[in-house]
């Protein structure tokens, strides 16, 4: 279940004097509050939604929004609300997910260049995605020589790529070692047999 909404916080509040109220009909202080509000993940601001102003008479306690204020009420309450700042935790939750993002970009990258230089200068261990025909299935390298490499194939498929970490178990590569050569090796990667390397 994601819990999701909006909440409100109060910003700030100023007093405003000499105003008529048109509830009182007395010429009185004024307090006028500003309140900001915010969506929320699972409790985490994401961004601000906007700004909320009120104003109570400090005679009669009657609250107001902007549409039932008097021209010189509406004006004090721009003032007091171009003075509330909106505070930069509304966006954490904004700053959180961006911050994934381009983490995942970079991560991204940075295996595409792994992969590159894994294929170059492969090791014992590492594992190879590859497909076939309609399903997904990994190799591991189980010996390097100076001209063969020797895979294990996995026992199992998949039929998502994406899905693959659930059968890359190490009881799972219990077949004989079989060898080919290191231009076939690079070969099936051009090929788009072979899909990804992990190390």
């Amino acid at each position: 279940m994601i819990f999701y909404g909006s909440k409100g916080k109060h910003l700030h509040s100023e007093q405003a004097s000499g105003i008529n109220c048109d509830h009182c009909k007395q010429q009185t202080q004024h307090t006028i509050s500003v309140f900001g509000k915010y969506a929320y993940i699972y409790w985490i601001p994401i961004f601000p939604m906007g700004k909320k102003v009120l104003s109570e008479c400090n005679h009669c306690k009657a609250t107001l929004e902007p549409k039932q204020m008097n021209e010189q009420l509406k004006l004090a309450c721009q003032n007091t609300k171009g003075n509330a700042k909106t505070p930069i935790w509304f966006w954490s939750g904004g700053f959180i997910i961006a911050a994934l993002i381009l983490f995942a970009v970079y991560s991204g990258k940075q295996h595409d260049k792994d992969v590159i230089n894994y294929k170059q200068n492969p090791q014992v261990g590492d594992v190879i995605q590859f497909k076939d025909q309609s399903n997904y299935s990994t190799v591991k390298i189980a010996n390097i020589t100076q001209d063969s490499i020797f895979l294990i194939a996995n026992d199992y498929e998949i039929s998502r790529q994406s899905k693959i970490y659930k059968i890359d178990k190490a009881k799972n590569y219990t077949s004989k070692p079989y060898a080919i050569s290191k231009d076939r090796f690079l070969k099936l990667f051009d090929e788009k047999i072979f899909l990804d390397i992990n190390r």
